[in-house]
């Protein structure tokens, strides 16, 4: 087994770390959920351009959900081996960022009716 590993102790009795992680979790399936929504929302109006928007979405979701798992594991053993967080990306987050404001864009066309589904 690698010294890596070895200690998959969490490192706060709280589980901070771990309650953090599962709301990162929930909050980009949330997301990659709106995404899938707004495609077969946007696709009667707007046709493959819509579609591709909002797979651009999804897919940041998608790559948002693997790099935050990773993101846990990085600082989980940081903080056991009482190293520095220097190894930790931003990535992740940026991800989540970018596919919010292509869901709030989306969205917003529906609000203000430049997109009505069935239309």
């Amino acid at each position: 087994m690698s010294e890596d590993f070895a200690d998959d102790r969490p490192f706060d009795v709280g589980l901070q770390a771990e309650r953090t992680l599962l709301a990162w979790q929930r909050t980009v399936l949330s997301l990659a959920v709106g995404c899938a929504i707004a495609i077969r929302l946007t696709v009667p109006t707007m046709g493959i351009g819509g579609a591709l928007v909002g797979m651009a979405g999804l897919g940041l979701a998608v790559t948002a959900y693997v790099g935050i798992a990773r993101r846990h594991r990085t600082t989980h053993l940081a903080l056991r081996s009482h190293a520095t967080l220097r190894g930790v990306s931003a990535w992740p987050l940026a991800a989540v960022a970018v596919s919010t404001v292509v869901l709030g864009i989306l969205a917003a066309l529906f609000i203000f009716g430049v997109l009505q589904p069935g239309r």
